[in-house]
């Protein structure tokens, strides 16, 4: 008899019952998948529509951007795109919490847009941790979440076979993001410039202790913090058993790939995000 988590009944419940099903997917995925298997695989499932959250990191960098330019008195600014990194700040250093940045994560951001563009669809997230899982429960923007382990679980257990089609993205597509899972990734594509200095900048990854991390960096203002080690490719939801430099040479490769690739009208644009509301208060 199979067994299945409620997030995989959920899934299947949701292909089995509406015609169109968005999955978005966190660009950690390669640690686990072949990109060109990945979505023949989920339209083998039944997803309507296939997109990674890279668009999403680049709006939620040109809000952080927009913020930090008009706030630009404020001593610190911490990135959110972290759910457990949130919750330590606000638990253990509630002090720091007025300078965590107010917009949503990319995860949020690319589902905002994705509710715009198809209103009727059902939305499934792909993540490489629980933390996000319960971020996406939490936003009231994401159907399901599953992790990494749980999708691959599934295509095993229902034996999905990859249906014919191109394995791009069906858009909203950015290729210079994909390296927003590694650590430090969204301050090596944050744009910076008039705003930072790359000198007022750090980035930590395995990061647990704020107050000392904090405390060490007084002269940093802009501080770019992620639980997990190596960052979101070291979640606890991601399958490979792979060493960290290993997931990372993935990753680094992908993007390289991904840059030959010719995308035509692929390619997402702003007007998709006009209009939408990408802030958050902690």
């Amino acid at each position: 008899m199979k067994q299945y988590s409620e997030g995989q009944v959920k899934v299947l419940e949701l292909l089995a019952h509406h015609d169109n099903v968005s999955l978005m997917v966190a660009p950690s995925f390669v640690v686990d998948f072949d990109y060109k298997k990945f979505v023949p695989l989920m339209k083998g499932l039944g997803f309507d529509f296939v997109c990674e959250l890279t668009f999403g990191a680049k709006t939620v960098n040109s809000e952080y951007h927009e913020y930090i330019s008009k706030n630009c008195m404020q001593k610190r600014f911490i990135a959110t795109t972290c759910p457990m990194c949130v919750s330590i700040v606000k638990a253990k250093n509630p002090e720091m919490t007025k300078y965590l940045l107010p917009i949503v994560s990319p995860m949020v951001a690319m589902a905002k847009v994705l509710a715009k563009k198809f209103p009727k669809n059902k939305i499934v997230f792909l993540s490489p941790c629980t933390a996000k899982k319960i971020e996406a429960q939490n936003s009231g923007m994401v159907d399901v979440s599953l992790t990494f382990k749980e999708m691959k679980q599934l295509l095993r257990k229902e034996k999905v076979k990859p249906k014919k089609c191109s394995h791009l993205f069906d858009g909203f597509y950015n290729d210079y993001t994909k390296v927003y899972p590694l650590a430090g990734g969204l301050s090596k594509t944050l744009n910076k410039k008039g705003i930072l200095t790359k000198s007022q900048m750090c980035a930590k990854d395995g990061c647990t202790d704020f107050t000392s991390f904090f405390n060490q960096n007084k002269d940093k203002r802009f501080f770019d913090i992620l639980f997990c080690d190596g960052g979101c490719i070291g979640g606890n939801g991601v399958a490979a058993k792979t060493p960290v430099f290993m997931r990372k040479y993935s990753v680094l490769s992908y993007r390289k790939y991904a840059k030959t690739e010719k995308l035509g009208k692929k390619k997402g644009l702003e007007k998709y995000t006009k209009g939408i509301d990408f802030s958050k208060s902690f």
